[in-house]
């Protein structure tokens, strides 16, 4: 026997906690980089007197967009999990949305939340992965709709010179979304499905049901058409949302430079290169909002000052919201363990999981890690 096979093991795992920490240690530094940087730009009182300011009119109009925007993700999520044989109700849907939202505010990645829902929505071993493949098909599904209204805002701004620059970054975008929704059409999850790698460990099989389930699932077209248009209708409602906290904060921004500002943020954001988009927002909607304000010291500073206060407001709406999903995932009666899957896939390497029954699937074979190299 080998002895030395478990030291070279423990050594790996060692390295690979060691990697993981590293990385969250860089995302929490380009974070606070950013923005400190914006704040400091901004400056912090300017910031508060844009908030102190902004219309309640607009803010109130904002939440009911952004709750609209939620119902209608609790909506995609029921008919995806009813194409999957998980008969729930759309109520459970919308609880288990907030709940996801809790979790990704309170970890350190968006991933947590994914596996959560997954986790809470399986009422038993056998809908664990079939769970976890909704909420990645869900990511994809609305990755059209995000589509659709960049590529709407670049040709409705394209006599616009203000935005000439944030253009060209949601070209790329664009292209960059395109090329991995025609790969996902492809039978490329299928074929690595079928990788004996993915074989050899417990995480790897579950890894290995996942991708088939997702592309057995890729011949659906009614259900991915379906889908795709609420995820659509989603990014309708969350540029709208994001559009009424610009107002709100005094700025009178149309809707069609609104759509491509939201977009092309919301998609940098999901480069995993920071702690779930903060500061990468904050800076985006300073630097495209500036051409607004014109130029000169005192028009860069005010547009600082907006574009981290629109950020801000976003991330007071997403605290909100996991206010309500703390209520709802309290009186879950599986929330302990939704929470041990959650910190599981969240942490900075594959620690092993707590020894339950969450540790033989979900948590233990990331189906949260898969969603978060598609979407985030």
């Amino acid at each position: 026997m080998d002895q030395g096979r478990p030291i070279r093991s423990r050594s790996r795992a060692g390295l690979t906690m060691l990697r993981g920490k590293l990385t969250t240690a860089a995302k929490l530094a380009v974070s606070a980089g950013l923005l400190g940087y914006v704040v400091h730009k901004a400056g912090l009182r300017n910031i508060a007197d844009t908030l102190a300011h902004a219309s309640l009119g607009w803010l109130a109009a904002a939440i009911a967009l952004g709750f609209a925007a939620t119902c209608v993700q609790a909506t995609q999520w029921h008919a995806l999990l009813e194409a999957h044989g998980m008969h729930r109700t759309w109520w459970r849907c919308l609880r288990l949305v907030f709940v996801g939202n809790t979790f990704n505010s309170i970890l350190p990645s968006s991933i947590g939340g994914d596996v959560a829902r997954a986790m809470m929505m399986a009422e038993t071993p056998e809908e664990r992965v079939p769970a976890a493949s909704t909420v990645v098909l869900q990511r994809l599904c609305n990755f059209p709709g995000m589509m659709v209204l960049m590529g709407l805002g670049v040709l409705l701004t394209l006599g616009d010179p203000h935005a000439s620059e944030i253009r060209l970054v949601a070209v790329g975008g664009l292209l960059a979304g395109g090329a991995g929704l025609a790969l996902c059409m492809t039978p490329l999850l299928g074929h690595l499905a079928a990788r004996p790698m993915l074989q050899r460990g417990r995480a790897g099989r579950v890894l290995s049901k996942l991708l088939g389930a997702l592309d057995a699932f890729r011949g659906r077209r009614t259900e991915l058409v379906l889908a795709s248009v609420r995820g659509t209708g989603f990014w309708g409602l969350s540029v709208l949302n994001q559009w009424a906290f610009m107002h709100a904060v005094g700025l009178g921004i149309s809707l069609a430079y609104a759509a491509i500002v939201v977009t092309t943020i919301n998609a940098l954001t999901m480069l995993p290169i920071s702690v779930n988009g903060y500061g990468i927002r904050e800076s985006g909607f300073s630097r495209w909002l500036a051409p607004l304000f014109g130029s000169g010291p005192g028009a860069t500073r005010l547009a600082a000052s907006t574009g981290t206060a629109v950020g801000f407001l976003l991330a007071a709406q997403s605290l909100l919201w996991a206010g309500i999903g703390v209520v709802f995932w309290l009186t879950d009666r599986r929330h302990d363990e939704a929470a041990a899957a959650a910190r599981a896939a969240s942490a900075p390497a594959p620690v092993a999981a707590p020894e339950t029954e969450i540790a033989d699937e979900t948590a233990e074979a990331p189906a949260g890690r898969m969603s978060q190299r598609i979407a985030s």
